[in-house]
């Protein structure tokens, strides 16, 4: 993933900081509770990305899931929670950069699926990008997840679960959030 490094100064690390706190805290309760998510998407956007994490999902077990194997697991769940937290993250970093100033998302299901498309060309040339504070918040998500989720919870009948693609797919869902975010928002 591409990398823009503009200068975070200290104050942007300490935001950065109390954004992936507060986003981390929540991993545990939207997982167990996916019924009430802190982040709420528009429907065509939630689709959008609700499919995309069936298919991370389904690829990081060996052998690969069919659809209907990951339907209601916990991996889908987490990996729809990590994209919408990427989306979240450059909501919230656009409102601490613009004052809170307003905006709109589209909810134009052939606008959306065109930016979907658009941003499944640049992950697959590894296009994806953040400013230097999301990219400092992100870091800081996949650390505690690498220290603080039990991928043993992850586990499904007869299928392996691939750690290293298990973390790949979760920094990936939150690059993928992130850029749809910004996109979409360009898009409006």
């Amino acid at each position: 993933m591409t990398q823009k490094q503009p200068e975070i100064t200290v104050e942007l690390e300490d935001q950065a900081i109390v954004i992936a706190e507060e986003v981390f805290e929540l991993i545990h309760e939207y997982t167990h509770d996916s019924a009430l998510s802190k982040f709420f998407l528009t429907d065509e956007i939630a689709n959008a990305s609700y499919v995309l994490a069936g298919g991370f999902a389904a690829v990081i077990y060996n052998p690969a899931l069919d659809p209907k194997e990951v339907e209601d697991t916990e991996i889908l769940s987490f990996l729809y929670a990590m994209i919408t937290y990427g989306f979240n993250l450059a909501l919230k970093e656009r409102s601490l950069l613009t004052n809170s100033s307003p905006y709109t998302l589209p909810n134009d299901k052939k606008k959306i699926k065109a930016v979907q498309k658009h941003l499944l060309e640049k992950a697959s040339k590894g296009d994806l990008e953040a400013t230097g504070l999301g990219n400092k918040i992100i870091a800081i998500i996949v650390n505690n997840i690498k220290t603080k989720i039990a991928i043993r919870d992850f586990r499904i009948k007869d299928h392996r679960i691939q750690t290293k693609k298990f973390h790949e797919y979760a920094k990936l869902s939150l690059y993928w959030g992130y850029n749809f975010a910004h996109l979409l928002l360009k898009s409006n």
